[in-house]
């Protein structure tokens, strides 16, 4: 069996077009491009230092302005209150972003509501929430980042979820009781799986996690252990999606010494499950680019939002459909 590598990058390229597009013609009829900013705490995750500068580079070059406001990780969350109401109020500002994860004593769910709404492009706002939860993701201001992640990824390789299907979501206990990072999985797969579909949330230290493992037909991994999961654990064929990033090392650049480079690894060791699994979307480069590109295709709705370029009737979604 040959595994087909759902290639997130690939995918990106196609959405960044549309949006480097998209913001030169902004350019040409209000003489302004869309603002984004950036809020990250420095300290307490190295992985943030390449994190700020990848989203800060790919939104630069397609014709954003940009502001990144870093944090001490030690920061007072009032302070991250106050530079959030100052972003609100900057109106050359149009999206602001939340790079997580935050510090363990922020809590990312009231930085996020004190966003304005129409700045908050990630889909997180609860307001927006609610909104996904009993409309559906398309039918919210702005679409969540990660299940229309995941829906255009799918859909774009043909990967078609079915009813009577297992999903397994397998993902650390900080994913599962984390308020933030639970309300994102479940509001996440309440958009994804179909009816008829058996879903499971299983902690990555169950025993019985070969058990799930084994009858899934698809397999998401959200896990800070790097490549953890065992291919004796899978069935044969199943669609597998790494989504949590984790850095393992850093190697000095072959051009310039003096330059480190990321070595990223998910929860999944991509070569160990080849021939096994049907498909996957490895960590880095499956998921993780499509999820860049959408977040920033919904900065450019937040712009066309502020200069009122839509019909009352238009949702956000449509302008890109």
């Amino acid at each position: 069996m040959k595994t087909k590598i759902l290639n997130g990058t690939e995918y990106q390229q196609g959405i960044f077009n549309e949006i480097k597009t998209k913001i030169q013609e902004f350019n040409k009829k209000y003489n302004e491009v869309p603002g984004i900013a950036f809020i990250a705490c420095v300290g307490h995750l190295p992985l943030m230092k390449y994190t700020i500068p990848l989203h800060e580079n790919a939104a630069k070059q397609l014709g954003f302005k940009v502001k990144v406001e870093t944090l001490p990780h030690t920061v007072d969350q009032e302070v991250f209150f106050a530079l959030v109401e100052k972003l609100n109020m900057d109106k050359e500002i149009h999206a602001i972003v939340l790079l997580q994860p935050v510090p363990k004593h922020i809590n990312a769910l009231d930085v996020i509501e004190k966003i304005n709404r129409d700045k908050e492009i990630e889909g997180f706002h609860p307001q927006n929430v609610i909104d996904t939860l009993i409309k559906g993701v398309f039918k919210t201001k702005y679409p969540m980042c990660l299940p229309v992640s995941l829906i255009e990824l799918f859909k774009h390789f043909n990967v078609q979820i079915k009813a009577g299907q297992d999903l397994v979501f397998v993902a650390d206990q900080d994913f599962i009781t984390d308020p933030f990072r639970s309300l994102i999985l479940r509001t996440s797969s309440s958009q994804v799986i179909p009816e008829g579909c058996a879903f499971s949330i299983i902690n990555s230290d169950n025993k019985k996690i070969r058990d799930y493992c084994k009858k899934a037909d698809f397999l998401f991994v959200l896990s800070e252990k790097p490549e953890f999961l065992s291919p004796e654990w899978l069935k044969p064929g199943v669609c597998i999606v790494d989504i949590y990033s984790n850095l393992v090392n850093e190697i000095p650049s072959k051009k310039d010494p003096n330059v480190l480079i990321p070595i990223i690894r998910g929860g999944v060791n991509t070569k160990s499950i080849m021939n096994i699994a049907g498909s996957i979307a490895p960590c880095p480069g499956g998921l993780m680019p499509v999820l860049m590109a959408v977040l920033l295709r919904n900065a450019c709705t937040a712009f066309e939002f502020s200069h009122s370029i839509k019909s009352d009737n238009t949702k956000p979604h449509e302008i890109y459909a």
